[in-house]
C-alpha cells in the first residue's frame, strides 16, 4: 500500500498531576474515516482517509492526554472504511501517530522531571532485541 501522507497535527496533548483518589485507566483508541477528495482533479483511483489516535496513558502521578491525526493519501486504492483495512495497513497509517506521542511524552517528561523522560512502548507482542 503506497501512503502519502499529509503532516500530523497535534490536536491537543494534556500532562496533568493526576488525583491519587481517582480511578483513571490507559485508553489508546484509533479512528479512521474516509475524507472527501480535495478537489475535481484529485485522481479516481486514490482514496484520502483521516486517522486520529485518541490517548489517555496514566502513570502513578500523572496523566497524558489528548490526541493527534493525519490524512493520508491512499494511492491506487479505494478505501471507503476501516473494514478495507487488514491490521497491518491500519497499523502502518496510525504509526506516525504513536511516534509523535512516544516523542512528546519523553521530552515533556525529561522536562518535568528533570531526568531522562518516559519511553513509550506500545510494542508489547513484539521481542526487543
Amino acid at each position: 500500500m503506497e501512503i502519502k501522507r499529509q503532516q500530523p497535527v497535534v490536536e491537543k496533548y494534556h500532562f496533568d498531576m493526576r488525583d491519587p483518589n481517582s480511578e483513571a485507566e490507559t485508553k489508546l483508541n484509533v479512528g479512521f474515516a474516509p475524507l472527501k477528495v480535495p478537489n475535481e482533479e484529485y485522481p479516481k483511483e486514490n482514496s484520502v482517509v483521516g486517522a486520529r489516535l485518541h490517548f489517555s496513558v496514566v502513570f502513578p502521578k500523572f496523566i497524558i492526554s489528548g490526541a493527534i491525526g493525519q490524512v493520508n493519501h491512499i494511492v491506487n486504492r479505494q478505501v471507503k472504511g476501516p473494514s478495507d483495512l487488514n491490521k497491518e495497513e491500519a497499523d502502518l497509517l496510525v504509526e506516525p501517530l504513536f511516534d509523535i506521542l512516544k516523542r512528546l511524552t519523553y521530552e515533556v517528561t525529561e522536562i518535568i522531571t528533570d531526568k531522562p523522560g518516559i519511553t513509550l512502548n506500545f510494542n508489547q507482542d513484539k521481542k526487543e532485541e
